[in-house]
């Protein structure tokens, strides 16, 4: 017969094996760090090591700065370290990069860490891989050619752009331009250079606007940008100085490539069709007055 304490001794053997059991499991499926006051990095599950790219010999010691994509903006970091500075458990969805610069999207979950007397030791951080989740949602709102904002999510945000005019009084405007006799270039230098002068006037579009702005292409040669300012005169500033990068452009034929400009100021209770048929209209008479110029809507 067993006695109470050899019954007691296998209870915490039994114990002792499910607590390993389900260590490991953790260990092998949870994307798990914990670091120190200054975000060096003192453990790491063996998931986040698959994860990462890295070895837990190649992190131990290392600042979390390592996984860092290099455009995330400093205002993320900054909204982290103060929510944790007040020992309040901070999430948010970040872009991160493994050892062999591969990116990866994760919903970040970082909570402060404290000794027996209350005293703050460091941080754990939780993370899901949300990669597939981010492509999803990036294929549903951006255009495959030009790699900017769809016509879909445009109309989304001008949505909610007119909302916020209407209850906070906000200023926007809504830039249109369309690239000049575009049918003359596929016809003489093909529909390749054609996709490429596209793509190349995306992207010049994308670089010289603010971050909070947004750009998309409206469909075929056409763009269209929403656009936060300060002054009345500004947005017509702005298309006049993307005009004339257009222009300027060298995509490496002979002739020049130009567009054409209508820019429309947000009028108090306007309809959004009534908005973009306005600011539609200036950049038809831009493109009757000659192209190559910027016409702001009456």
């Amino acid at each position: 017969m067993i006695d109470i304490n050899e019954e007691e001794y296998i209870y915490d053997k039994k114990a002792f094996h499910e607590f390993r059991r389900v260590y490991k499991l953790i260990n092998h499926s949870v994307l798990y760090t914990t670091s120190d006051l200054n975000g060096n990095i003192t453990s790491v599950s063996k998931a986040f090591e698959s994860l990462s790219g890295y070895q837990e010999s190649e992190l131990l010691g290392r600042n979390h700065n390592l996984f860092r994509y290099k455009d995330t903006p400093d205002e993320f970091y900054k909204k982290m370290w103060s929510t944790l500075e007040m020992n309040e458990r901070f999430v948010g969805e970040v872009k991160n990069v493994t050892k062999h610069n591969l990116e990866y999207w994760l919903r970040l979950i970082i909570e402060p860490i404290f000794d027996k007397d209350q005293n703050k030791i460091g941080y754990a951080s939780y993370r899901e891989n949300v990669t597939h989740t981010k492509k999803l949602e990036y294929i549903a709102t951006h255009d495959t050619l030009t790699d900017i904002f769809n016509r879909e999510h445009f109309n989304k945000m001008l949505d909610v752009h007119i909302q916020k005019a209407k209850r906070y009084n906000n200023q926007f405007a809504l830039i249109i331009l369309d690239i000049d006799l575009f049918k003359n270039i596929n016809d003489t230098y093909g529909h390749i250079f054609g996709d490429t002068v596209l793509f190349k006037i995306a992207q010049l579009l994308q670089n010289n606007i603010r971050t909070d702005d947004i750009v998309s292409r409206w469909g075929g040669e056409e763009f269209a940008l929403l656009i936060n300012f300060n002054e009345k005169k500004g947005a017509k500033i702005l298309a006049e100085k993307l005009r004339i990068l257009i222009e300027n452009k060298n995509f490496d034929i002979k002739d020049k490539i130009t567009a054409s400009f209508g820019v429309g100021i947000y009028k108090n209770n306007e309809t959004k069709s009534e908005f973009f048929e306005r600011t539609d209209t200036a950049l038809y008479t831009a493109k009757k007055s000659g192209r190559n110029i910027v016409i702001e809507a009456n």
